[in-house]
Order: structure tokens, then sequence, then C-alpha cells
């Protein structure tokens, strides 16, 4: 059933056993599981099935730290969230990924790969990746390649494309017949309100964007709103602890991690036997059903040895200008968002109106460029090398509240990105390896001369969008936000569902994780909590 919270009467309270908030991945995976039991749940989605400008704006936020892409720019708030706009690539974690790495200051996950194992193959077809296949040995059988033959410390990874599956399309005819599982459309979330000694959610304080509000009561709730809007709910809800839900040892909002993205390098010239799945990402064209894909990674001997962060590199197929610097410049950047903006791929923000104000009145810089980008559309084309790094989980780089409010009078995000020296040189020392090792097996390859900024990275670095680490996992209270079944410490019937619960990022991109969890969150709530 699905049903429009602007419907509700002002004051309504409906109920059920489990309320998930938030339609993504994580809440439409999680709310799948329980069809055909006899299991009531409510799963509250702040957006409807389409775009919404005004839904959109609540996601504004401030930057403080490092650059940061402006917050209704990284997310999609409606049914299916992010889903409706993401590429769909998708890799599970690394062994070494879930271990604890002495060099890497609070790593670790409560359990391992292999724990993890028969949710990541549930998980695959959930985003219909096809086969449970990531091993190089088998796709290297299967195109006949050799592999990186006289490579010493780099080796093939293995990525999948989704279709993309656009979880509120693909899923949204079976939630809307499963009869115990409601979709409320609309319904935006404000308080969690606890019992008087915190130790228990009695219900959820809602709102439709007009101010409408309304309660949910369940046994138990699971938060899925992402990796910033969760930590933002929970750190508003302080009518009982003044610090916030789940947050008595100052770890909430604490430890956000994103991927560092740019490209490195630009390919002039490659060996002749590689095989077309190392050729696949063209970002100039929708990339829709490309199946498998290869990147380049450090082999995990060398990382220990080494002390590294994860990494892996992708060949990219774009314009010359794309994979410039100046791509990235001030400029540049204020024509994407304009042109984002009006393709109503985002909100527009004022950001945006500053943006149109420079093109309009001070168009001496990006006139020229816009020129010089439509004159040079049909080429030349090279395959740039393009970074995706893994970074620390740091304290220091964390989410809190602003002074500013939102339409519903909720305090926005202030985000204060951080990355550290120890991130930069294992990103130098990644580079370094890469380029030499593939030099040595036949590429031509040409370096960015990067422009830096004050901390020594590439001025052309920008955030992957894949928000994690600001209610991480640990079986210590002191040191997470939420325990090894994702139930939030201190609190008996609150779970968290998403990347916000990952202790490290590794390099993959997070999706197939997101929902792996998911699914293990389910089974355990079936079996060991509402069982």
């Amino acid at each position: 059933m699905m049903t429009d919270a602007r419907t509700f009467s002002a004051g309504q309270i409906i109920e059920a056993d489990i309320c998930i908030v938030g339609a993504g991945a994580a809440g439409i995976t999680l709310a799948r599981e329980f069809i055909k039991t006899d299991i009531r749940v409510i799963l509250l989605e702040s957006g409807g099935t389409k775009f919404s400008h005004p839904t959109q704006f609540l996601y504004r936020g401030e930057i403080a730290g490092r650059n940061f892409t402006p917050l209704d720019f990284t997310r999609r708030r409606q049914f299916g969230g992010s889903t409706a706009t993401w590429s769909g690539r998708c890799r599970p974690l690394e062994r070494s990924d879930f271990e604890v790495r002495e060099w890497i200051p609070h790593s670790g996950w409560p359990f391992s790969l292999s724990d993890l194992l028969p949710y990541y193959k549930r998980a695959n077809e959930l985003l219909e990746l096809g086969d449970y296949q990531y091993d190089s040995a088998f796709w290297d059988a299967q195109e006949k390649y050799h592999g990186l033959g006289g490579a010493k410390h780099i080796e093939t990874k293995i990525f999948h494309f989704s279709p993309p599956t656009r979880f509120g399309e693909r899923y949204r005819r079976e939630l809307e017949l499963a009869q115990n599982i409601h979709v409320v459309l609309n319904a935006n979330a404000l308080h969690i309100q606890l019992q008087q000694d915190g130790s228990l959610v009695n219900s959820i304080r809602c709102a439709t964007l007009r101010n409408k509000p309304f309660n949910v009561k369940a046994k138990l709730f699971v938060l899925g709103l992402g990796g910033l809007e969760t930590a933002r709910l929970m750190l508003v809800s302080k009518d009982i602890h003044s610090y916030g839900v789940g947050n008595q040892h100052d770890v909430l909002g604490r430890y956000f991690m994103d991927h560092v993205d740019f490209f490195d390098g630009v390919v002039l010239n490659a060996p002749g036997n590689l095989p077309a799945s190392f050729f696949k990402l063209n970002y100039s064209i929708p990339m829709k059903n490309l199946g498998m894909v290869r990147a380049i990674g450090i082999t995990d001997e060398y990382r220990q040895k080494h002390k590294l962060l994860n990494a892996c590199a992708f060949f990219v197929k774009r314009p010359a200008y794309k994979i410039d610097d100046r791509f990235f410049s001030s400029a540049m950047q204020d024509f994407i968002q304009i042109s984002e903006t009006l393709r109503h791929a985002t909100a527009p923000s004022l950001k945006v109106v500053g943006s149109l104000w420079r093109s309009i009145f001070h168009g001496r810089s990006l006139i020229p460029m816009i020129w010089q980008m439509l004159a040079r559309k049909a080429g030349p084309y090279y395959f740039g090398v393009q970074i995706q790094l893994e970074c620390i989980p740091n304290s220091e780089s964390r989410v809190t509240l602003s002074e500013q409010k939102d339409a519903l009078g909720m305090n926005r995000i202030k985000l204060n990105w951080q990355l550290t020296q120890q991130d930069l040189e294992s990103y130098h020392h990644f580079r370094e390896v890469i380029f030499s090792e593939l030099q040595y097996l036949g590429f031509e390859i040409r370096k960015i001369n990067h422009d830096l900024d004050s901390e020594g990275w590439p001025v052309s670095i920008v955030p992957a969008k894949h928000h994690s680490g600001t209610t991480r996992m640990s079986e210590d209270p002191q040191q997470g936000v939420v325990d090894e079944n994702c139930k939030v410490h201190g609190v008996s019937n609150l779970f968290i569902a998403g990347s916000s619960v990952f202790p490290t990022s590794g390099m993959a991109n997070p999706t197939l994780t997101i929902v792996a969890l998911a699914v293990r969150l389910a089974d355990h709530i079936k079996r060991s909590v509402l069982a």
C-alpha cells in the first residue's frame, strides 16, 4: 500500500511493528524482506515518486573545512533515493577492508567478509548484477586474457554495473501490492521521541512539507536516511539527551568519509592485447547495461607492506578538456551547476544564482570556457586515468548542526570534510606505483601536472558522493554508534541501515554493501528481534 502523508489529518497517529525511515536502496531493500510475513511495516519517504525542488531544498547545508559539493547536489530526496540517478557501479569490499590494519586508525569491522558473503550474493540479485563473480582470474579465462603479465604490484579489480536498477521504479509495484507494507510519501521525519530514560524509541514525529504534523509508533525503528541525514536526525533529537540520540560518547556525526575522485593522467597509447572490459567507461554517453568493467589496483600484499590505503584507477573516455584541471575551475563548476539545475537534475540554490550572476555580468572566464568546450565537442577524446581513493576514518571529519534551519524548522547540516597527511601520502605512493607499472606493461601515459591547493592536493579533486561513517559500527560504544547488528548502543529498538555504519570505506562504491547490510539486518530482525 502507498499513501501520501498530505492526506493525513493533523496530529494523526499511524502504527506498525517496524517503522523504516528513508526509502532509498537500504530502506526499500529492508521493506521488501518483510513482504508476505506477519510483520507490519511502515516505510516513510520525504519525497514523492518524482523529483521535487521544494523537497530537495531540505538537503541544503553549510560547508566548513574542505570544499565540498553543495549538499543538495549530492543525494536525491525521492522514493528510490539516489538510485534514481546513480550510474550503477558495484563491487564488494575486499577481505582486508574488514580487517584491523594497524596503520589505519579505527580500522576493522566487527565481522569478516566471509560473514557478509551470503548477503552480498542476495544483494547482487536485487541490484540485477548477474552472477556473483568478482574474481579476475575467472574473467581472464572468459576473455582469453593472460592478465597483467609482468606486473609486480598491480592487479585487475572487477566491478559490475547495475542496469542501473532504479529502486523506486523497479520495486514500487510489489511494495504497493504488499498487504503488510505501508509506504508513506511526502513524510519528513523531524524528531526521534525517546522514553524518559532514553533506552527506547516511543515514536517519530513527522510532518509534510506544509508542516502538517503526524506521529509514527512502532515496536522497532530503522533509520535509512544516508550518511548525512541519519546523523542529522539523531543529533537534532535532543529533548531527552542534550547531545542527541546514541551520542553518549560524542561519536555521532564523526568519522565522515567520502572517496576522493579525480583524473590523474591521460592514456596516449595502450597495449593491443587488452580486453575491451578495460575501456567501457565513457561519461559522454549514458552508461547503461555495461556489465563487467575492469579497473586497476595495487595488490593487498604490497599495500600491507607499505601501509597504504585502498585505491583503484579506471580508464574513462572523455574529451580532453574534461580531463584537464581547468575543467574543475570555479568558472566551469558554475556552468555545471547552472546546466544541472536547468535540466532539473538538482534544486536551484543561492550558489546557482551567484553562478548566473557571474556568467552574465562577469563572464570573462566562464563564457570563453563554454565556447572552448562547444568548439572541442567533437574531440579529441582520450582515456583519462580516474583515481578513486579510500581515506582514513578521521574523528575531525564530521557532521554537526548548523544554526540555519530548513522549511520545517529543523537545523540544517554543517559538514566539515577533512583529509589527512596520511591520505595524501598514500595517494602519492599509489600514483607512482600505478603509473610505473602501467608504463612497464607498454602504456604510454601523460601524468597531469596538477595545480595544488594549500594542503598539497590537486585542485581538481571532488568527493565521490559516497557519504559514510557518521554512525560507525563498533562493538565498543566509545568507538561507535551501532553494534555489529546495526543497533544503536543504549537504545534497544533503534537500528541504522546504510553506509553511515561503515567503519572504513575501502575503495569500492558503497551501494552493493549497503544493500547487503540491509538484507543482513532484515534477517537479524526476523530471527532475533521480532521472532
